[in-house]
């Protein structure tokens, strides 16, 4: 049997990948700048468990009973974190398939013998090219960089299961509920650790390309 480590991505990859990065980054743009409409009866507490994101500093208040008008961007950000969620689910589908790239033990080879192995001995290659100031070949580094895409994989799962949760819980009306609260808090700090994968995979990406490795041609749509 064909070791799929070897293989590159099926087309349906290559174009799933691009339109859930473009969906993301424009989500998690939009979850920044967009005002939250939530109904609070008290002051805001001075310490919270995680900082809350820049779109949580500019709530619209009414007083509980009425309703909060729903922004323009957060219609956008519920409609588009559907999407995301949907997306997902059909990259999940990809991922009990053989398609090259698919396969949900590329995704998560730290869950199994051979990958933690396959794992330790690229992180050694790495760092070794870290030491003379540049990033290792792609081919030495194959099962880290889709260690990376199922991390962010799970990160993005993560993000839809709270705000599907979120989009049918949030109320418009009224206080937050406390167990709507920590779903809330989750939800941010999935933000945050996502927001670094990607901006640690995005400048992995410009390195390479920096140094001639022409790693975008492997997973760009029209390949």
């Amino acid at each position: 049997m064909t070791d799929q480590t070897d293989q590159g991505y099926a087309k349906p990859i290559r174009i799933l990948h691009s339109i859930l990065a473009l969906c993301m980054l424009t989500q998690l743009a939009i979850g920044e700048l967009m005002d939250v409409p939530e109904v609070e009866d008290h002051p805001a507490v001075a310490v919270q468990w995680i900082a809350p994101a820049m779109a949580h500093e500019a709530h619209q208040h009414t007083v509980p009973g009425m309703p909060v008008e729903e922004t323009l961007g957060f219609e956008v950000h519920e409609i588009l974190g559907l999407t995301i969620a949907g997306l997902l689910l059909i990259r999940i589908m990809l991922a009990m398939t053989s398609l090259p790239g698919a396969n949900w033990r590329l995704l998560l080879p730290w869950l199994f013998a051979a990958g933690r192995k396959q794992l330790a001995d690229e992180i050694k290659t790495q760092m070794a090219g870290w030491k003379q100031g540049k990033l290792a070949a792609p081919e030495d580094g194959e099962t880290v960089a889709r260690s990376v895409h199922g991390f962010i994989v799970l990160g993005g799962i993560g993000m839809a299961v709270t705000g599907t949760v979120l989009f049918f819980g949030w109320s418009t009306t009224a206080p937050q509920t406390d167990l709507i609260e920590l779903v809330a808090e989750t939800h941010e700090l999935l933000v945050g650790a996502l927001e670094a994968l990607l901006a640690a995979h995005i400048l992995a990406v410009i390195l390479h390309q920096r140094q001639g490795h022409n790693i975008v041609d492997r997973i760009k749509p029209t390949a």
